[in-house]
């Protein structure tokens, strides 16, 4: 028995030896990749285990203080403890240096079910809370936050310069309270030693969220108060001001404080350096048919028409923020995505918000033969169709998509049935591969081919960068 015992004691302690690499490590994980809201997660292990700390950037895409700081502690080796870095919650917003994009990213916590596309992002982001032990969401607000008014400028409304909370003292379901006060005015304390200007300090800043008096009854929908109330986690607002002279002073003051909490927590780092160069492209990697081509920025290319081209890569002297715009097509972030080339268009290439070059793209006029191939079932038989070609089905038959290739698209893009949308769905995607879609009357006849209800288009990649299609002919 004691044979057995030790026996599985060594088969446990041989597996989590394989579970978690030997520290100090990193983990990159990037969801939603080519989107915009493509989400960069950066997970950080120190040398020796310790508290786990939660940074958030860029969740409102026109505070850039907050999203460049975040940015630096991506690269961050520590001694001990944990970091899990999301430099740009919302890189949609960024892309357009608006405060939100659908929605504000920031006003969606309180929302259990994915009513639209940025609340992939903040299920992801209330997944990581659960791993933190702090969370720090940081943020440029409006003015300087001050006790007493002073002036327009700087009144306890505003809230650039403030570390925030939701209350002073909180209880958690289990009975545990979290001092939120004290440890904010210990931040507030080591952070504002750094600052050399007084009217620039930072300030305490309770919001009261849960008093029905509160007039910010709008921050219970937040993601700091979410921590808080659900995973009983202390979560800060780190505001710098819009105010400040300059885009470095507010990544400073955002180090500062940021600093101070790993501190509190005992995180030990060994601490980024900011350095804002200017952003260069050095050239860009497209693929044309699936053969790779080192284009130079601001350069112009020709094709032939209908040629499969791709943005497989960007060089710069950024490693992150970088994204690409291919006019026309898709959204706002295009990079990896294959579309088909019919007209002359431009690929717009930016880091952030801020255009730094552009490749126009040109056609000839002669259109590049393709022969994609759609692999369906029929009633749970495989079939095979060219681009192009009528599948004609009957009443009661199963239809199922489940692939589109070519020799020019390395990728498996979505397929879409137009007229069709899978029930009990809150977010209807447009890819309809591996449903079981029963031809029935129940079809929407204004996607139909001829109005009439009896042919339907499906085509793989999306309505802008179509890259194969076949028809469905439903039989009388």
């Amino acid at each position: 028995m004691k044979i057995l015992t030790a026996f599985l004691l060594l088969l446990l302690f041989t597996f989590n030896l394989q579970a978690e690499p030997k520290r100090p490590f990193r983990e990159h994980k990037v969801y939603f990749e080519g989107t915009d809201y493509e989400l960069n997660v950066y997970k950080i292990y120190g040398r020796y285990d310790g508290n786990t700390m939660l940074i958030i950037g860029g969740i409102q895409g026109d505070e850039p203080g907050g999203f460049l700081s975040a940015d630096l502690y991506s690269d961050l080796s520590l001694e001990k403890g944990n970091l899990i870095v999301v430099p740009r919650a919302n890189f949609k917003s960024i892309i357009l240096f608006n405060r939100s994009t659908e929605a504000d990213m920031n006003r969606r916590f309180h929302i259990e079910t994915t009513q639209l596309e940025l609340d992939r992002v903040v299920q992801v982001i209330k997944e990581l809370m659960s791993e933190a032990d702090v969370f720090l969401n940081l943020h440029d607000g409006w003015g300087f936050h001050y006790p007493k008014h002073i002036n327009w400028l700087r009144s306890p409304e505003r809230f650039g310069q403030s570390i925030i909370v939701d209350t002073d003292m909180f209880t958690c379901d289990n009975g545990s309270t979290l001092d939120l006060k004290s440890i904010a005015l210990k931040a507030l304390e080591e952070t504002n030693k750094k600052i050399d200007i007084e009217d620039y300090h930072m300030h305490y800043f309770n919001t009261k969220t849960d008093d029905p008096n509160t007039p910010f009854s709008d921050m219970r929908k937040t993601a700091t108060y979410y921590a808080l109330k659900n995973l009983c986690i202390p979560a800060f607002g780190i505001e710098t001001s819009k105010n400040l002279p300059t885009t470095e002073m507010k990544i400073l003051h955002h180090n500062y404080a940021i600093n101070a909490f790993m501190n509190i927590y005992n995180i030990i780092p060994e601490q980024p350096q900011i350095f804002l160069a200017n952003p260069e492209v050095n050239f860009v990697i497209l693929k044309i048919n699936g053969e790779p081509k080192i284009v130079s920025n601001n350069s112009t290319i020709e094709v032939k028409k209908g040629s499969i081209v791709e943005v497989a890569h960007i060089d710069s002297n950024y490693k992150r923020g970088l994204s690409c715009d291919i006019e026309g097509i898709n959204g706002l972030n295009d990079k990896n995505l294959p579309f088909k080339v019919l007209n002359d268009t431009n690929v717009i290439l930016r880091k952030d918000s801020q255009e730094i070059g552009k490749i126009k793209i040109q056609t000839d006029g002669k259109v590049e033969d393709e022969h994609g191939v759609f692999i369906v079932k029929v009633n749970n038989i495989k079939k095979a169709l060219l681009n192009g070609e009528t599948l004609t089905v009957k009443k009661g038959d199963v239809l199922t998509l489940v692939k589109y290739f070519s020799e020019h698209v390395n990728i498996n893009p979505q397929i879409n049935f137009k007229g069709w949308v899978p029930s009990g769905v809150n977010y209807n995607d447009g890819d309809d591969r591996g449903y079981e879609i029963l031809i029935d009357s129940n079809f929407m006849t204004k996607y139909s081919k001829y109005g009439n209800g009896k042919v339907f288009p499906v085509i793989a990649g999306e309505s802008k960068n179509i890259l194969g299609q076949f028809f469905v002919r439903i039989a009388e």
